[in-house]
């Protein structure tokens, strides 16, 4: 294996649950078993779902328990400038597009698809009406997005057809998972990721 760079990204939304905990400790095993490196990252970026308190209490369990990060922990609310960076970049490149839909006219043109309502393309060709604060979203195209995972083997998405044209920037000025976690990964030069089942399907949008 090229030469090992693993993390662990917790939400501060609580103290670290169980689930996190199993994650943590696969994802540090996998990395020392590898002679690898191993990093921690804060995934604050969603600042309204933190608790007070919370990064201080996952970081305080995991160092009682043993646990020794490579280099500083990384904080996602530090680094929205790199995420405006690339985003300015994709819509220079016309890859995202700003959508000014609420929830309610989603709803009622969407159909279900493998992780909520799949956005129904209101906007793609212009926003439907003005409006002072708006969402960008990138556009997906049909191509198979395909990956082997080491416990769930082969898994694939189209996103145009299984997620639609998802969300980068909130229209409440906040930054998206989906574009936060893939800047850090690639800043951070991260190249193997242990992490629950439930954020498989996900995956093939990052």
């Amino acid at each position: 294996m090229r030469h090992y760079r693993g993390r662990f990204a917790p939400t501060p939304s609580g103290p670290l649950h169980f689930g996190s905990l199993v994650a943590a400790v696969a994802s540090y095993l996998d990395a020392r078993h590898h002679n690898g490196k191993w990093f921690m990252r804060i995934d604050d970026i969603d600042q309204p779902r933190q608790q007070p308190g919370a990064v201080e209490s996952i970081l305080s369990t995991l160092e009682n328990l043993g646990f020794a990060w490579d280099g500083e922990v990384l904080y996602q609310s530090h680094r929205t400038e790199r995420y405006q960076e690339l985003l300015d970049e994709l819509i220079s490149r016309q890859l995202v597009y700003p959508c000014s839909c609420s929830r309610k006219e989603i709803a009622a043109r969407a159909r279900a698809g493998v992780d909520g309502l799949i956005y129904p393309g209101n906007c793609r060709n212009g926003m439907c009406k003005s409006a002072s604060q708006h969402s960008y979203r990138v556009v997906t195209d049909s191509r198979v997005i395909q990956f082997n995972d080491r416990i769930q083997g082969d898994y694939s998405q189209r996103l145009d057809h299984d997620i639609g044209d998802f969300v980068l920037k909130r229209a409440d000025g906040l930054f998206a998972y989906q574009l936060a976690i893939v800047a850090d990964d690639d800043d951070q030069k991260i190249n193997s990721i242990v992490r629950g089942r439930d954020l498989l399907v996900s995956t093939p949008r990052q």
